[in-house]
């Protein structure tokens, strides 16, 4: 048995006709599930096979806070992270998609990410600024003062045609678009067909339509990379460079790895931001104190467009606002990982293939961490300074998000423009709701007005479950 390093106190296993309940639970409402399960038992339990008095199969353990995160981040080798979406049958594109990096474990993980970290790097992303600017410009040009717009679909538009642009070297904004909802439709398939547990693969069933749909992405994926490789890759950005990695005998990367590599990561660069951003602005237009305060910085520190070196950076509020949103609605709220050898690391015994599920909405809500944890307070964050596996939005250990530096530096710039030229309301009576698709997004969009900078910010009645994840922040800084 393998130990761990720290002990997690009175894990508690369930078997049988008491697991039912709270397996139901998981498939109708993760967060629910998590957020009861830890009131009753604890931090950290396993469930075991449902079939009555049978204790052997696989164990899914539910993992909270800080000490669990560092033994089951910190080891990846011992508990492994696996696809991002379903395995799928056998020479299906399904499954040829899912063999990403993120699937992937020692030595040839670590492979893979030393050829992807150099556009990401912290150095990289810094010069990035001005592209970006410029990106952002396009997309909030169309917006006219007076009209609606869903803050979500805008960014899912907005931080895919970064993404493409920089990251991937598409210069096609209508192009970009068509295979950010193609990486966005398979996701939610994906997601759906792993809620019902459904797998057979008649036509017409939902199983049948993503393994489809894996088809349709996988070839669009297939011919953006052939016609990059046919000009010879002569891009910095990040496809250019697995293009050319491909191209070498030592590093022996395969088209299909190739293909799911780019898929993946570009649906990752995007969804992600794209919710993080959605409920930002959303969290702003209901905490008008805070909101006024950030229109005076950045009026105060924000110079120029773009960004002159150093002032993103310099714009604290800005920086504990988008911090204080992915602590409240973190994009990946939560995650698995499979034991790969026995241990006992987390308190009770774990074998092989068992799973263990982390999640960060429920570390980012440790009372004794983040007092009034429901509460979206900016202010908490000059206060004090949590530990890496006490705030974990972009994971944390070894496996530390690659896109971490771009997708910040990306969703500070954004925030920032958008402040400096308009005022976002929402619109009263709308009804917000919290999905997970991937990621935690709104299921409706939020529905925003775009109104001229004019300094009056205040609240809208809204209705949905948003009201049962956050309350609104303290009057003042």
């Amino acid at each position: 048995m393998t130990g761990g390093a720290e002990v997690v106190s009175k894990p508690y296993v369930l078997y049988g006709h008491q697991t039912w309940r709270w397996y139901g639970k998981y498939l109708r409402d993760p967060i629910s599930c998590f957020l009861e399960a830890r009131e009753i038992y604890g931090p950290v339990g396993g469930l075991g096979n449902p079939l009555p008095f049978l204790k052997d199969g696989r164990q899914h353990v539910m993992a909270f806070g800080a000490v669990p995160n560092r033994i089951v981040f910190g080891q990846p080798d011992l508990f492994r992270p696996g696809g991002q979406v379903l395995r799928g049958p056998r020479e299906s594109a399904q499954r040829r998609m899912r063999r990403s990096i993120f699937a992937m474990h020692g030595a040839e993980h670590d492979r893979h990410r030393r050829i992807m970290q150099p556009p990401l790097s912290r150095l990289a992303v810094a010069s990035y600024a001005p592209a970006i600017a410029g990106l952002i410009d396009q997309v909030l040009d169309r917006w006219e003062v007076g009209k609606p717009i869903d803050a979500y679909h805008e960014m899912l538009t907005l931080s895919n045609w970064i993404a493409a642009h920089l990251l991937f070297g598409e210069a096609d904004f209508e192009r970009s678009l068509a295979i950010c909802m193609l990486i966005r439709d398979w996701i939610t398939l994906d997601v759906d067909v792993r809620t019902l547990h459904l797998r057979p693969t008649v036509p017409g069933t939902r199983v049948r339509r993503l393994l489809r749909h894996a088809e349709k992405l996988e070839a669009a994926m297939r011919q953006l990379i052939e016609e990059k490789r046919s000009a010879g890759a002569p891009g910095n950005d990040l496809l250019s460079q697995l293009i050319r990695a491909h191209g070498d005998k030592d590093f022996a990367m395969s088209d299909d790895e190739l293909v799911a590599h780019s898929a993946i990561l570009h649906g990752a660069s995007f969804l992600t931001t794209a919710s993080t951003l959605a409920w930002a602005m959303y969290l702003l237009a209901q905490n008008p104190s805070v909101a006024a305060e950030l229109d005076r910085e950045v009026a105060s520190k924000l110079t120029s467009w773009p960004p002159a070196t150093g002032e993103i950076e310099a714009m604290p509020l800005l920086d504990a606002v988008l911090k204080e949103t992915l602590r409240l609605l973190p994009p990946v709220h939560h995650t698995f990982r499979t034991v790969a050898a026995p241990t006992d690391a987390l308190g009770l015994p774990l074998q092989r293939d068992d799973r263990v599920i982390m999640s960060a909405f429920m570390t980012h809500r440790e009372p004794s961490v983040y007092p009034d944890p429901d509460v979206f307070d900016p202010s908490r964050w000059a206060r004090s300074k949590p530990g890496p596996y006490d705030y974990i939005p972009f994971s944390a250990g070894p496996r530390l998000c690659l896109g971490f530096a771009f997708a910040t530096l990306e969703m500070k710039m954004i925030l920032a423009r958008i402040v400096q030229r308009y005022r976002l309301a929402l619109v009263p009576g709308s009804k917000i709701d919290v999905i997970y698709r991937l990621t935690l997004c709104p299921s409706a969009g939020v529905p925003m007005t775009v109104e001229p900078r004019d300094g009056a910010y205040s609240t809208a009645p809204v209705s949905g479950n948003i009201l049962k994840l956050v309350r609104h922040g303290r009057p003042g800084l």
